[in-house]
């Protein structure tokens, strides 16, 4: 009866440590792939922008910036509780 619910425990500790890093690994994928298309629709915005030197970014790039600056962060903060 004993080693029956060691195994048990054991099966299910397993289980759930597979599940967990399954888990990480989806949610890093995920925003992986939220950076991705916030990084395309930037660029697909605001080229123009971006190739004129000197020149000011409109609101509306700048905020898509920020977003692409936090999907970043989000992204980065998410693969270092990995390591």
């Amino acid at each position: 009866m004993h080693r029956t619910a060691t195994r048990v425990a054991l099966g299910l500790a397993l289980a759930l440590a597979f599940t967990g890093c399954r888990s990480h690994e989806a949610k890093v994928a995920d925003l992986q792939k939220q950076y991705d298309q916030l990084g395309q629709q930037y660029r697909q915005d605001c080229f123009a922008e971006l190739t004129n030197v000197g020149s000011k970014l409109s609101p509306k790039c700048t905020d898509e910036k920020q977003r692409l600056s936090d999907a970043w962060n989000r992204l980065q903060a998410e693969r270092t509780k990995k390591q």
